[in-house]
C-alpha cells in the first residue's frame, strides 16, 4: 500500500489546502494516523521573531491535524511567487530528489497527505517541476478541479500529463472555493459528466461553495465533511 497521496490541482487557488485538510479529517475519523505535508511553500507568514510559518499549516491545524513546520514543511519562502522564483530570491536551489527524500523521512506509522504548490507544471527550478516531484515520490494522485467555465480543458490537460508520466490518479475532487459552481444550462453537472466520460477518472467528491468560509468555524468543516463522506 502507498505511504500516502499527493494532492495537486489544475492551478493555484482551486482549494487544494482545504481538500487536503478535509481528507485528513476523513481518514482520522476512521482511526488512521495522518500527517499533512507541504514540501514547498511560498507566500509564508512572517512571525514576530522573523521566522516563517505556513498559511496552509493554519488550515491543517484548524482541521485537527498535527502540524510541525520544521518537519512537515522543509522548504518555505516569504515571496508569494512560484517556488522556483521564491527559492532563487532566497538563494536556494530546489532539488526535487532531495525534496522527495525529506518527504519519505516522514513515512512510517503516519499516512501522508502531500500537498503540492500550484498546479502540475509549476516550476521548482529551471530544470524541474512539481510533476518531477510527484514522479519521484510515486504516490497516487488526487487532482483538485475548480468547477467553473473552462475546467473541462484544465482537468483533461492535467489528467493527460499525469497519465503520460505513469502516475496513478485515485480520483478528482471538484471544488467551488471562489464562487458557486455554474448552474446555468446544467453546466456544473455537465462538467463532471464530461470529464469522467473522456478521462475515465472518477470524481470522488464535490465540495460546494461555502459562503463566508472561515477555517476556524466548525460549521464550515461540517460542510466539508459531508461532501467528502457522500
Amino acid at each position: 500500500m502507498s505511504a500516502g497521496f499527493f494532492i495537486t490541482g489544475t492551478g493555484t487557488d482551486v482549494g487544494k489546502t482545504v481538500v487536503t485538510a478535509g481528507l485528513a479529517r476523513f481518514f482520522m475519523k476512521s482511526g488512521r494516523s495522518i500527517l499533512p505535508v507541504k514540501p514547498v511553500q511560498s507566500g509564508a507568514i512572517v512571525l514576530p521573531d522573523g521566522s516563517f510559518d505556513s498559511p496552509d499549516g493554519d488550515v491543517y491545524r484548524a482541521a485537527g491535524a498535527v502540524w510541525d513546520i520544521n518537519r512537515q514543511c522543509p522548504y518555505i519562502f516569504e515571496p508569494p511567487t512560484s517556488p522556483h522564483l521564491a527559492a532563487r530570491l532566497a538563494g536556494v536551489e530546489l532539488d526535487y530528489v532531495e525534496i522527495a527524500r525529506k518527504v519519505r523521512e516522514l513515512e512510517g506509522d503516519d499516512f501522508l497527505l502531500v500537498e503540492g504548490a500550484g498546479g502540475i507544471m509549476v516550476p521548482l527550478s529551471d530544470e524541474s517541476s512539481m510533476l518531477n516531484l510527484m514522479k519521484e515520490l510515486g504516490y497516487p494522485v488526487i487532482l483538485v478541479v475548480e468547477n467553473k467555465l473552462g475546467c473541462i480543458n484544465e482537468a483533461l490537460l492535467s489528467i493527460a500529463a499525469l497519465q503520460q508520466s505513469g502516475l496513478e490518479i485515485s480520483g478528482l475532487v471538484m471544488t467551488s472555493p471562489n464562487q458557486p459552481a455554474p448552474e446555468e444550462f446544467g453546466m456544473a453537472e455537465e462538467n463532471i459528466r464530461f470529464i469522467e466520460k473522456i478521462s475515465e477518472v472518477k470524481v470522488i467528491a464535490s465540495i460546494p461553495y461555502i459562503e463566508n468560509w472561515d477555517y476556524n468555524d466548525p460549521k464550515c468543516w461540517e460542510q466539508i465533511d459531508e461532501a467528502l463522506d457522500s
